[in-house]
């Protein structure tokens, strides 16, 4: 069992290595491509694995801002939001006359056809007359 023990960890370490290469970023690997990362593991098993851990648990340290202390923690930065324009804001290219606006035409002419629909419904229907009917027909 103690001689299966040492080879079982360096086994490991070699599956860890190549995994983490794989999920890593690509600016982990300190300039070398992840491709080549996996190579060197593989060729040089022990050397490569060592190494790979070395330089990406150093870059990711650098990389990583450091942790604040103290309270307030400091201050909020800002909101990174893209610019937005807000339906009530005012458009400067826009023109002010109402009737060049197509959404005020379009809501113009809906309400003209809910009033044409609510006083045709108010109406009383009068019978059709046959002579009427034979002449839309």
């Amino acid at each position: 069992m103690l001689r299966v023990l040492p080879m079982l960890a360096y086994l490991a370490l070699v599956v860890y290595a190549l995994v983490d290469v794989v999920q890593s970023d690509e600016e982990d690997g300190g300039g070398i491509q992840k491709g080549f990362w996996i190579l060197i593991i593989l060729l040089l098993p022990f050397a490569g694995s060592v190494a790979w851990i070395v330089v990406s648990r150093r870059t990711r340290a650098d990389r990583r801002p450091a942790p604040r202390t103290g309270y307030p923690a400091g201050p909020v930065p800002p909101a990174q939001y893209p610019g937005r324009r807000r339906t009530w804001e005012v458009d400067e290219t826009a023109s002010a006359d109402p009737d060049d606006d197509p959404e005020m035409r379009w809501l113009v002419e809906q309400a003209r056809l809910k009033r044409e629909r609510e006083q045709a419904a108010q109406e009383p229907a009068r019978p059709v007359s046959d002579d009427e009917q034979s002449a839309a027909s």
